[in-house]
């Protein structure tokens, strides 16, 4: 009856309703799919995050492990690749700058380390004329460390 009070726009309404039917039984398939999914499945995003995390550690890891792989080298090795680290963990530690008051700044290190440990740590104590000599070695670079994680 409906259709025939449409007259020209009848198979249009159809067309239209009959599409806006499947969308409906679309809808609730899934609405009841998902409520009737169980509970106890891994959320698979967090897989993904903990996947995600631990790529990060392990990455973190192997980049720690090979900066530590230079303190066996050489004074030059030491001095490019261990030497700045440590005095930026340094300086974030202390809150002493070298740039700032140079005197305050060897004063903390000389505090902190000792005058044979912070020779390693300084960053004006590098040196071109002898970066072929041994560097001091995995030691030295576990004692600095456990004092700036001490400080």
């Amino acid at each position: 009856m409906l259709l025939l009070a449409l007259g020209e726009y009848a198979l249009l309404a159809t067309v239209t309703g009959f599409a806006v039917a499947v969308v409906l039984a679309l809808l609730m398939y899934r609405t009841r799919r998902s409520i009737e999914a169980p509970t106890d499945t891994e959320d698979p995003r967090g897989v993904r995050a903990e996947q995600s995390q631990q790529e990060l550690l392990d990455r973190w890891r192997s980049r720690a492990e090979f900066t530590i792989s230079w303190a066996d080298g050489s004074r030059g090795d030491w001095d490019l690749h261990l030497r700045p680290v440590l005095a930026r963990e340094f300086e974030q530690v202390t809150k002493v700058r070298a740039r700032g008051n140079r005197a305050q700044y060897q004063a903390a290190g000389e505090l902190l380390f000792g005058p044979v440990l912070w020779k390693w740590v300084d960053a004006s104590q590098t040196s071109r004329a002898h970066r072929d000599d041994p560097g001091p070695g995995r030691t030295v670079l576990a004692d600095i460390l456990a004092r700036l994680e001490h400080a």
